[in-house]
C-alpha cells in the first residue's frame, strides 16, 4: 500500500477563527462529495472560558490538500508554499 503525499503544511490561527464552518463544509465536499461537516478532515469547535474562542484541528487523515485555507474568508488557516529545490 503506497503512503498518501501530504500537502505543505497549514498553519492555524485560531485567534482569526470566527466559526463559520466553510472550512469543514469545502473539506466535506471534496472527500464526501457531500456537505456534511462531520465528514471533514478539518474540525471546528467553540470553546468555554478559553482565551481563543475556537479551536482548530485536523484529522490524521488529513492530506494537506490546502481546499480548507483557500476557502477560509477570515486568514484563519494559511498554507506555505510548496519550496522547489532547485539543482
Amino acid at each position: 500500500m503506497g503512503e498518501t503525499r501530504k500537502g505543505p503544511p497549514i498553519q492555524i490561527c485560531p485567534e482569526k477563527c470566527t466559526g463559520c464552518l466553510i472550512c469543514e463544509l469545502r473539506c466535506s465536499l471534496r472527500f464526501e462529495k457531500a456537505f456534511n461537516p462531520s465528514r471533514a478532515k478539518i474540525t471546528i469547535r467553540r470553546l468555554v472560558d478559553a482565551d481563543v474562542e475556537y479551536a482548530v484541528a485536523f484529522d490524521p487523515d488529513c492530506d494537506n490538500c490546502g481546499i480548507c485555507a483557500r476557502s477560509c474568508p477570515y486568514d484563519a488557516l494559511i498554507q506555505a508554499r510548496e519550496r522547489r529545490s532547485q539543482s
